[in-house]
């Protein structure tokens, strides 16, 4: 571990969190499997606090992969008293070589880690931190494909936030009003997304998070009017205050980009939900077919 990481450690006010970190550090020094451990994400960009989780990328020698994966899990119980450890596959990661680790610790910290072979990794997004690198494989810098959005991104953020609000029309319809909020969810989520694009956010793919720890000021005026209750007409004014805000926000998000706006899904869902609401107030204007 360089002088770098080590003064990088040592301007941390996160105590509990630094002695993980070290602490995980020396147990890499001491097993040759360990190639390089990366801390990314809050902490890594000198905003996380007391309650953030520490992510972390650990890289082990192609030779020992998959059997090295053995040992990660113990190194993690050796650092800290560990109430209980998740290991699994990320499921939307595919058949990407990978293992991710999830470890909570009774000081409060959580360690979020994904471990990969070293060769999958040959440099290092902007923003994270190298803390062990003996090969100097973390060296050069990688643009990472969700630093930014492209234009398909925002066009399939909108689309995606246009069809929850449908499926909320839908289920309000029906009167399955948990089936409805859920929905309001999903939209909301697609929102936050393009809101960061829009704010020109990093890794708005992260959405709410990102918005929240690059740009604050991005937070949507009127967001709060898409919080509803588990009830039918207060779940039909949520989504389309939402529905208001996706057409503002939208074209913003898109022009940061070059994107396109899916205009004529907007159209539709709008015209549902305004035809949804208008028949729940007694008025009679059919729903569009």
């Amino acid at each position: 571990m360089d002088s770098q990481p080590t003064d990088w450690l040592g301007s941390l006010t996160l105590k509990a969190h630094v002695t993980l970190l070290r602490r995980l550090v020396a147990k890499a020094e001491g097993e040759p499997a360990v190639r390089f451990i990366e801390l990314c994400c809050s902490v890594a960009r000198g905003v996380g606090d007391e309650l953030s989780d520490l992510d972390l990328g650990l890289g082990l020698a192609d030779e020992v992969w998959p059997d090295a994966l053995a040992a990660v899990g113990p190194m993690l119980a050796d650092i800290g008293e560990r109430v209980d450890l998740l290991e699994h596959r990320i499921g939307a990661w595919g058949e990407v070589p990978h293992r991710r680790f999830f470890a909570q610790y009774r000081n409060g910290v959580q360690i979020d880690l994904v471990a990969v072979p070293v060769s999958a990794r040959a440099g290092m997004p902007v923003g994270s931190i190298a803390l062990y690198d003996p090969d100097g494989r973390l060296q050069k810098t990688l643009a990472s494909r969700l630093e930014r959005a492209g234009a398909e991104d925002v066009r399939e953020w909108a689309f995606l936030g246009w069809i929850a609000l449908a499926n909320l029309d839908k289920y309000l319809r029906r009167g399955s009003t948990w089936e409805a909020l859920e929905q309001l969810h999903e939209a909301r989520t697609q929102l936050w997304r393009l809101s960061a694009v829009a704010s020109r956010a990093a890794y708005p793919a992260f959405g709410l998070t990102s918005v929240l720890d690059q740009s604050p000021s991005a937070i949507p005026a009127g967001l709060e009017q898409t919080i509803a209750r588990l009830e039918k007409n207060g779940l039909r004014r949520a989504g389309m205050a939402l529905a208001s805000l996706l057409e503002r926000i939208s074209p913003s998000a898109a022009e940061a980009v070059g994107g396109a706006v899916p205009y004529a899904m907007a159209g539709l869902v709008s015209q549902r939900l305004a035809a949804g609401d208008a028949q729940s107030n007694g008025q009679s204007q059919p729903a569009p077919d």
